[in-house]
């Protein structure tokens, strides 16, 4: 991540505001559109998504609502005020987002500990994780981006002292992992995890600091491994998926089945067999291998591509951002998006144990959609201000 220099900055106010600064002036006098590489990939994957979505989740949608139209006439519809949300948030400035830093974190914690209430969290497989038709860990995963994104702006040398790395990175760390334990939700857990390292690391966080975060995260670990039998069993079952085929390893076998069965180019859009009650849940977590059946390799390393591609955008935004704040919104929300989705395809791939993360711009979701798409608009907002001698040296 490239140095910012003093100047740009955000100054360590006092009224928990950031005024405007004439870094801040000059950069909207010099960019004021967005950044046509990420808009571009980020509608490419949301139709390619829909696509996928519709022809993997039409068998599913007959056989349990009575309608083949059923998950994408959804997600059509939360499509398009995603990327209407997208563009309006895409217009307002990105440092409102450090005004209101402590009732986002508020909010996050209030709705996880709600969801955490017998009767007033709806259970999904075993789960407690929504609330109302909404995951709060979504809204979790966005405070703490812009929370670590203030702290570091208002102090950047607090990401190299132990006790200030302590509180309040620890805490907040410490608070959100285990209100997620009680529903439970590793998957969530691991992505907040991550992203919380990427940002302190592209903050300058010591190196060695990496040793208690690593003991701590393999600590918490052993906690899952040993306190929730979910998660013995996928561990378990990941090593060897075919050896229990009928039953707990049917998620992991139906899933490599229908990616090998892909071949090169696919069986054809809409020909895929293992969505057809096969395939558990083709239209969300395993939405992946039924679009590798249909399109086969070609069409899976497009998709990646493409991903790649909208990921190396948002690290670059991140890295021609115009004051330490904005870079590291931008460097949190770009981590979230890049771990996201490598687990989902490791998952789907067999690389890693079944984690229930979602595919972003593809797996069935309302709200998760909507989530995505504003975090998206927070990024176009911040690459209307990328710093001119950045975007020359590309």
């Amino acid at each position: 991540m490239a140095t910012i220099s003093t100047k740009e900055r955000l100054p360590a106010v006092r009224q928990q505001t950031l005024p405007r600064t004439h870094a801040r002036t000059h950069a909207r006098a010099r960019a004021k559109t967005w950044d046509a590489g990420l808009l571009l990939s980020i509608t490419l994957l949301l139709v390619i998504g829909l696509i996928a979505l519709f022809s993997a989740s039409y068998s599913t949608g007959y056989y349990r609502y009575g309608s083949s139209t059923f998950f994408i006439a959804r997600q059509g519809m939360f499509a398009a005020a995603g990327f209407a949300a997208m563009m309006l948030i895409s217009k307002i400035d990105y440092r409102v987002y450090a005004r209101f830093y402590k009732p986002i974190m508020g909010a996050a914690v209030v709705l996880l500990v709600l969801v955490a209430i017998p009767g007033i969290g709806t259970v999904t497989n075993g789960a407690r994780r929504w609330l109302f038709g909404f995951q709060p860990s979504e809204l979790a995963k966005l405070a703490v981006i812009v929370c670590f994104a203030y702290w570091i702006a208002r102090d950047p040398s607090s990401v190299r002292s132990l006790r200030t790395m302590a509180r309040p990175y620890g805490l907040l760390l410490i608070v959100f992992a285990g209100l997620l334990f009680l529903e439970p939700h590793t998957s969530a857990t691991i992505i907040i995890l991550g992203m919380a390292i990427v940002m302190l690391f592209a903050a300058g966080m010591r190196l060695w600091y990496f040793i208690p975060v690593g003991i701590a995260g393999g600590a918490l670990g052993v906690v899952f491994y040993t306190q929730l039998e979910h998660v013995q069993d996928r561990i378990n079952v990941w090593l060897d998926p075919f050896i229990d085929m009928a039953n707990k390893g049917f998620q992991g076998s139906m899933s490599q089945i229908a990616i090998g069965s892909g071949g090169l180019f696919g069986l054809g859009l809409g020909q895929g067999r293992q969505k057809h009650l096969y395939l558990p849940e083709p239209q969300n977590d395993f939405i992946f291998a039924s679009w590798s059946e249909e399109m086969g390799f070609i069409g899976a390393l497009i998709v990646i591509l493409i991903f790649a591609y909208l990921i190396y955008r948002g690290f670059t935004i991140a890295r021609a951002a115009p004051d330490r704040f904005s870079c590291m919104l931008a460097t949190g929300i770009t981590a979230k998006l890049a771990i996201q989705t490598l687990m989902n395809l490791f998952v789907v791939t067999g690389i890693i144990p079944v984690t229930g993360a979602s595919l972003p711009f593809f797996s069935y979701g309302g709200t998760a959609l909507l989530m995505q798409m504003g975090e998206m608009g927070i990024l176009l907002n911040i690459s209307r201000y990328m710093r001119v001698d950045a975007k020359q040296a590309e």
